[in-house]
C-alpha cells in the first residue's frame, strides 16, 4: 500500500493551493476527474493578485476593475474594485498550477470510495488504498471525507445555492462585470455577465433553489438579446450559506468543502486560495515538528472561524437583499450612485480583507436609510 506524507482529496483550487504552500517529502493528489481542470463548474474569476502569485498570468481571459449592478428597472451602479480581477481559463490554470507542485504526485481518475480514520487514515478509491497520518478534504461541496467521517451529516441540504451559465458570443459592454437583480430575472437570485474576450462572455443566473433553472437562464439570454443553445451549460451548487466545520475528527477540510463561497456574492476561488494557503502551512509546521497535528488542526480551525463573524453578516445581507421584493432592490441600487466613494471603499475594504467587518446593524442601518432616502 503507498504511504505519503499527506493525502489531498481533489485537485481543483482549494486541493492545489494546499498542495502549493505544504513543503513535505511525499504529497498525493486525489482527483475524481481523469484530467485536472477537465470540467469547469463556476464562472471563474478571481483576483489579479492571487493569478500572479501563483504564476498562473496564462490563464488570464480578461481583467476588470470595476462591477457594474443593474437593478429590476435597468437603473445601474458602477463601483470600482479595490483590486483587478480576471477571468481565467480554468483547465489552463489548474494544469499551470499542478505543474509547479513540489514532491507531489497527482492521481487523476481517482474517485474516492471510503476512508478509514485513525492514527493512519486509509483512504479507498476505485483502484486502490493509500495511507498516510495527515488528510486533507478539499473535494468540493459534497465533502466527500468530512461527510464520510460524520455518517452523512456533514452536509446540509437546505443550505446551498444553485448556479448555471454558458460561455457565449456576446456583443453588449466587456468593460466590466454585470451583475442583475430581479425576479423576472430569477427570484430570490441574481443573473450575472462575466466578460472573456471582447465579444465574448460568461452568462448565468443563480438562486437558492434548484428547480427551473435551465428556465430563468433561457429567460435572462433573451432580455439579454443573446442567441440560445450555442454553448452548453455548465454549473452546479454553491455552498454559500456559512462556513461548516473546518476540521472534522483529525482532518483538515478546505475549499467549498468547509463552505468557503463567500454569501451574497457567490465568490469561491478567491477564498479557496486563502484557506489552502492557511492549511498548507499548518500541515507544513507539523511535519516539521514545530506543531503536533492536533496543534496544527486547532491553528487552522481558529484562523479559519476568525471569519465566522463576517459570513454570517454576508449571510444576514444576503438573505435580506434576495428575499425583498423588486421595488426595494431598485431603490438600494439607485442611491448606491449618491454613496460617498469613501463609504463604499469601506464596506468593500471590509469585504475584501476580512477586517474590518460591518455589523448586521450596520448592514440593517444602511438597507433602511437607502429605502427612506
Amino acid at each position: 500500500m503507498d504511504r505519503y506524507d499527506v493525502i489531498i482529496v481533489g485537485g481543483s483550487f482549494a486541493g492545489l493551493s494546499t498542495a502549493y504552500f505544504t513543503e513535505a517529502d511525499k504529497i498525493l493528489i486525489l482527483e475524481k476527474m481523469e484530467e485536472l481542470g477537465e470540467r469547469q463548474k463556476s464562472t471563474c474569476c478571481t483576483s489579479m493578485e492571487w493569478i500572479k502569485r501563483l504564476g498562473c498570468e496564462d490563464s488570464i481571459l480578461k481583467t476588470f476593475d470595476t462591477m457594474t449592478f443593474h437593478s429590476p428597472k435597468d437603473t445601474e451602479a458602477t463601483i470600482l474594485l479595490p483590486e483587478t480581477f480576471a477571468t481565467i481559463d480554468y483547465h489552463v490554470f489548474c494544469q499551470t498550477l499542478g505543474n509547479k507542485l513540489k514532491n507531489t504526485e497527482i492521481r487523476t481518475g481517482e474517485a474516492v470510495t471510503g476512508v478509514e480514520p485513525g492514527p493512519t487514515k486509509r483512504v479507498i478509491t476505485k483502484k486502490t488504498e493509500y495511507e498516510s497520518k495527515i488528510l486533507v478534504d478539499c473535494s468540493g461541496w459534497r465533502a466527500v471525507i468530512a461527510n464520510k467521517l460524520r455518517s452523512g451529516r456533514y452536509l446540509d441540504n437546505k443550505k446551498l445555492s444553485y448556479g448555471i451559465e454558458v460561455e457565449t458570443p456576446y456583443s453588449g459592454d466587456t468593460s466590466t462585470i454585470h451583475i442583475y437583480y430581479g425576479k423576472d430575472y430569477i427570484p430570490n437570485g441574481y443573473g450575472w455577465i462575466f466578460p472573456t474576450g471582447k465579444e465574448r462572455a460568461r452568462i448565468g443566473v443563480g438562486g437558492y433553489t434548484g428547480k427551473d433553472l435551465k428556465a430563468y437562464m433561457d429567460g435572462f439570454l433573451d432580455y439579454l438579446g443573446v442567441e440560445k443553445g450555442v454553448s452548453k451549460p455548465h454549473g452546479g451548487v454553491l455552498p454559500c450559506q456559512g462556513l461548516r466545520e473546518p476540521v472534522v475528527g483529525d482532518v483538515f477540510v478546505v475549499g467549498d468543502a468547509n463552505g468557503t463561497v463567500l454569501p451574497l456574492t457567490g465568490e469561491g476561488i478567491r477564498k479557496s486560495l486563502d484557506y489552502g494557503e492557511i492549511c498548507g502551512k499548518a500541515i507544513t509546521k507539523v511535519l516539521r515538528g514545530e506543531l503536533k497535528l492536533n496543534q496544527g488542526l486547532d491553528l487552522y480551525s481558529e484562523m479559519v472561524r476568525n471569519s465566522d463573524k463576517f459570513y454570517d453578516d454576508l449571510s444576514f445581507a444576503q438573505n435580506l437583499f434576495t428575499s425583498v421584493p423588486d421595488w426595494a432592490r431598485e431603490k438600494i441600487i439607485s442611491e448606491v450612485n449618491k454613496i460617498e466613494e469613501g463609504e463604499i471603499n469601506r464596506f468593500l475594504n471590509a469585504y475584501f480583507n476580512d477586517a474590518i467587518r460591518p455589523s448586521k446593524l450596520e448592514i440593517t442601518g444602511a438597507f433602511v436609510r437607502g429605502l427612506l432616502a
